[in-house]
């Protein structure tokens, strides 16, 4: 008897906490464009510069929350060559997430892609949104 009312409470706990547990699908909902800003390298803040140039060599994704601001970087590691260049695809919000989505184009023409390697990077700025997370997609 015992037994039997001590997997029953262990059942109904269990349903308890996946019931709890949940995935949000934040690809899914309607998306508004909003107004963002591509900073200049010269007016990116100091913090951010020191994250980018810790992590340029690599592939990146982050965001900073800086004066009511919320900074989105994108980096692409490490390239080849000089002559890239990052295109804004998107910068919207849903009722789940703030999504950004942008692109990396390669030097346009044999003449660009001399020169030394680099590490393009962008900076987003946009209105502070700490409440949704920040989906960056390819």
């Amino acid at each position: 008897m015992k037994r039997g009312f001590l997997i029953l409470t262990a059942a109904l706990f269990l349903l308890l906490v996946l019931n709890c547990c949940s995935v949000t699908d934040v690809t899914k909902g309607e998306r508004t464009e909003i107004e963002y800003t591509v900073v200049k390298t010269n007016e990116i803040p100091s913090e951010v510069g020191e994250i980018i140039n810790e992590r340029k060599e690599e592939e990146f994704q982050m965001t900073y929350e800086s004066g009511g601001y919320l900074y989105l970087l994108r980096g692409y590691g490490k390239q080849k060559s000089g002559g890239y260049s990052i295109r804004v695809e998107e910068v919207s919000v849903s009722d789940e997430a703030l999504h950004v989505r942008t692109t990396l184009l390669g030097p346009p023409d044999r003449e660009a892609q001399k020169g030394a390697v680099s590490c393009p990077y962008i900076v987003l700025k946009t209105e502070e949104r700490s409440n949704l997370p920040v989906v960056f997609e390819d």
